[in-house]
């Protein structure tokens, strides 16, 4: 019976998705509290600087079930009209990395949580799109590559002209 108890126990705690407490009784009749991880700038330097791009949904995902504050969603490349892909190019998940980068970095500075969103930092999270941007291009046909890269180099300096700080 300890042990249904027991597993119950860690079955809610890591199934809960509250970012409140949860408050469980242990199988000795104590109460046990269970919070969200704290925000943390190393998870989002992980993502966005470590992973690779092709496991970058995974990891994502990984990281939200595990950290609940991250923030994950996205718009893709906001694009107008051209949206993130086109005949030539298909640069949505460098877009959803960039986006969770500027999420992220933008909300744990502002909780003054050891980040500072600054023209330094966004130029670093910027050239890790240039260089997702030219990745996914890279593997492209030899047709498509030119084009490819020539959307990769519009969408770079349209994120550098009109994103902030």
């Amino acid at each position: 019976m300890r042990q249904l108890a027991a597993s119950t126990v860690a079955i809610i705690v890591l199934t809960c998705a509250s970012a409140s407490p949860v408050i469980a009784a242990s199988s000795r009749g104590e109460r046990t509290v269970a919070t969200a991880s704290t925000p943390d700038r190393g998870i989002v330097d992980r993502l966005v600087f470590d992973t690779p791009l092709k496991r970058f949904r995974i990891e994502r995902t990984r990281a939200k079930r595990i950290h609940r504050w991250l923030i994950t969603s996205t718009d893709g490349c906001s694009a107008p009209i051209v949206g993130s892909s086109g005949r030539s190019f298909n640069f949505r998940l460098a877009c959803e990395r960039h986006d969770l980068a500027y999420a992220n970095y933008s909300v744990l500075s502002r909780l003054s949580l050891g980040v500072e969103w600054n023209a330094s930092l966004r130029a670093k999270v910027d050239d890790r799109f240039q260089r997702d941007l030219q990745d996914t291009c890279s593997k492209r046909r030899h047709s498509e590559r030119l084009r490819c890269d020539a959307w990769a180099v519009l969408f770079f300096h349209a994120v550098r002209l009109a994103a902030g700080p």
